[in-house]
This record gives C-alpha cells, sequence and structure tokens, in this order.
C-alpha cells in the first residue's frame, strides 16, 4: 500500500490521511516508520483508539515505558499501567492525571535518565470545545542545521545537565529531589533518523559545560537563541480523535495554557526504544 502523507511544515511534521492505527499490517507499519523517520513528528486524524489498541499500536514500533511520575499522586490509566494520563479533570476533588491545565515550557520527555525514550504516542481523547492547549514541536534537527558555523564549533564536545526534580510546568516531581539528573551530549545523532541535533532537554534547570571545562551559561543561552524560532516550530492545534507520533529525543514541545473550567484529556505513550525488526 502506499500512504498518504501531507506535510505540515518545512522540515518537521506530516499528516497521515485514510488509516486505521488500529488495523495496520506490517507494511503499512514500515511506511509509517520511515516518514516517522523522515518528518520527526507525525499527525493521524479521527482516531478512535481504545486503550488496548493505543498499546498495540505503539509497541508494533517498539518496548514501552511505564507511565513516568509526573506532578500528581495517580498518573497512570487504572489498568494499563503504560498509559499516562494528561489531563486537568478532576473527580471528587482528586486530579486523574497530570500536568493540569498551565502552561508547559520547552522539553523533551524524561531526557534526565540515561536512555531516554526515542518516541511518544498522544491520544486526545477530550479537548476543550472552544480549542485551547495548542503543542508547539521544535525541530531540534533544523536547529543544529541552521547554527552559525563558530557557534557549532564551540558546542561540540560540550555537555548540559538534564535536571529531574521538577516537570515542565515547573510543578515538583513527586519520584525526584533537587540534583537528580544525568549529562548528556549538547550534540548528537538522532538515533531515529541519524541526522545530527541539538539536545536541549529543557530550559528550566539546565546548565551546559564546555569541552574544555568551562561553564557554559553564554553557549547554553545563545543555543536557545538560535534554536527558539518560528522557522524551527510547528503548532499543532488538537482536533478529536488526533493521534500524534514523535520523535522524542530530536524534537521538543511545549503547551499553551488553556483554562481550568474547560475538560482536556490525553492519554500518552512513551517508546523506549525501536522494535528489533524497525532496526537498521
Amino acid at each position: 500500500m502506499s500512504l498518504a502523507i501531507r506535510p505540515l511544515h518545512p522540515t518537521l511534521g506530516a499528516e497521515v490521511a485514510g488509516i486505521d492505527l488500529g488495523a495496520l499490517g506490517d507494511e503499512a507499519l514500515g511506511e509509517i516508520l520511515a516518514a516517522w523517520r523522515r518528518h520527526g513528528l507525525l499527525v493521524f486524524r479521527d482516531q478512535d483508539l481504545s486503550p488496548a489498541a493505543q498499546l498495540q499500536f505503539s509497541r508494533f514500533l517498539g518496548s514501552l515505558d511505564l507511565a513516568p511520575a509526573f506532578d500528581a499522586e495517580r498518573s497512570a490509566l487504572e489498568g494499563h499501567p503504560e498509559i499516562a494520563v494528561v489531563s486537568n479533570i478532576k473527580r471528587g476533588g482528586v486530579a486523574i492525571g497530570g500536568l493540569g491545565d498551565g502552561e508547559l515550557a520547552w522539553h523533551s520527555d524524561m531526557t534526565y535518565v540515561p536512555a531516554p525514550p526515542i518516541g511518544c504516542v498522544l491520544h486526545a481523547r477530550e479537548l476543550p470545545a472552544g480549542g485551547g492547549g495548542d503543542t508547539f514541536f521544535l525541530d531540534l534537527r533544523a536547529a543544529w542545521d541552521d547554527l552559525p558555523v563558530a557557534l557549532r564549533v564551540v558546542t561540540v564536545g560540550a555537555r548540559l545537565f538534564h535536571d529531574r526534580a521538577y516537570t515542565s510546568a515547573g510543578t515538583p516531581r513527586l519520584d525526584s529531589a533537587a540534583g537528580d539528573g544525568v549529562w548528556h551530549p549538547v550534540r548528537f545523532d538522532d538515533p531515529l533518523s541519524g541526522h545530527s541535533a541539538l539536545f536541549l532537554g529543557r530550559q528550566r534547570g539546565g546548565r551546559a559545560i564546555l569541552a574544555s571545562g568551562e561553564r557554559g551559561d553564554a553557549l547554553l543561552a545563545a543555543l536557545w537563541a538560535e534554536a527558539d524560532r518560528p522557522p524551527h516550530i510547528y503548532r499543532h492545534a488538537w482536533q478529536p480523535g488526533d493521534v500524534v507520533l514523535w520523535n522524542n529525543i530530536a524534537t521538543m514541545h511545549r503547551r499553551d495554557a488553556f483554562a481550568s473550567t474547560d475538560r482536556r484529556l490525553l492519554h500518552r505513550t512513551q517508546i523506549r526504544n525501536l522494535d528489533r525488526r524497525w532496526q537498521a
């Protein structure tokens, strides 16, 4: 078969039309993977995936992590420990998921561990009637390509600390303490596409060290100024039934705040690494 794929942005994102993610064969999965490697982010409209179907699709791509701890006592969907609930909905005064309705700063998920997940799948189950809560995605491959040569030279060999203590909402992460985190190279080869990319993690709590051992505060500020520009950003306005699959390591995302009176519910799975049959 041949999928109908429409680019959504010059470097990041494409919409895949006319496909049911709950009923895929190996040929379609191979085409999806090839499109994912190329575009970094794929949007599938009008999907109605049960939790079991979302897990099945995610597992077709690779092995899954358990739902990470957010800023709520309960973040995993009951009966499905690999599905994280992203929501501002409360039942009996208790949040059914994490990350609420506030603004989320630029971040990639779980880069504070030695081997961050390669991808994420987010399925829109319930959305604000009047819109809101758009998600912005930043292409770190394109950001690297567009860096001035002098800045690239300084970046090679630099390392960045990825802080675990706080979520992208700025709220304390329940399973961590101050000082938790890991160091990663600032420039790396994206394992999904093989393309060079920046690895910025998140702005809050980040600190860099140059190859010489000196503090890299100026470098970090310059990299953020270069990366966080409109040519590198795709804005996704959610529609009911949307499923978005993105490259977690070479792509960052953030979210606008929305009204606390508006209900928003999404189910999220994260792919630790590709299934062996898809590995090059």
